[in-house]
């Protein structure tokens, strides 16, 4: 029996195969040994990040913006002489632009929401 689940940090699909004659119990063993093991491949500060994305609800909604501040940044990046930089893999987008927008009317849509309102911009014109 194939069960697949989904990565909650990179999105790839995790495939744990086991007999069709394997009891639930043994099968739900196998498929979270799989899931760990695919786990194993994400960094610390990955896992860290997703795992703080998991409980934020519960932090009262006036401290989250300071929260997330101080957590990722210090995941994400190093400041030094007063600026702050992203580490390369966190700089990276994980999406092309083709994937996040892919229709032609959401692009549409996208730039429609970006203009400056200043009919006489060139740059967003």
């Amino acid at each position: 029996m194939n069960h697949i689940t989904t990565c909650g940090i990179c999105g790839d699909l995790v495939h744990s195969d086991t007999g069709a004659s394997v009891q639930p119990g043994l099968r739900v063993v196998q498929v979270l040994r799989d899931l760990q093991a695919h786990l194993s491949t994400h960094s610390f500060a990955e896992l860290l990040r997703w795992e703080i994305r998991q409980d934020l609800d519960q932090v009262p909604e006036e401290q989250r913006p300071t929260i997330v501040r101080d957590i990722y940044r210090s995941l994400l990046g190093t400041t030094r002489d007063n600026a702050f930089t992203l580490n390369d893999a966190d700089a990276r987008g994980v999406y092309s632009i083709d994937e996040v927008l892919g229709d032609l009317d959401v692009y549409r849509m996208w730039r429609n929401a970006s203009r400056c309102g200043d009919p006489r911009c060139s740059q967003h014109g």
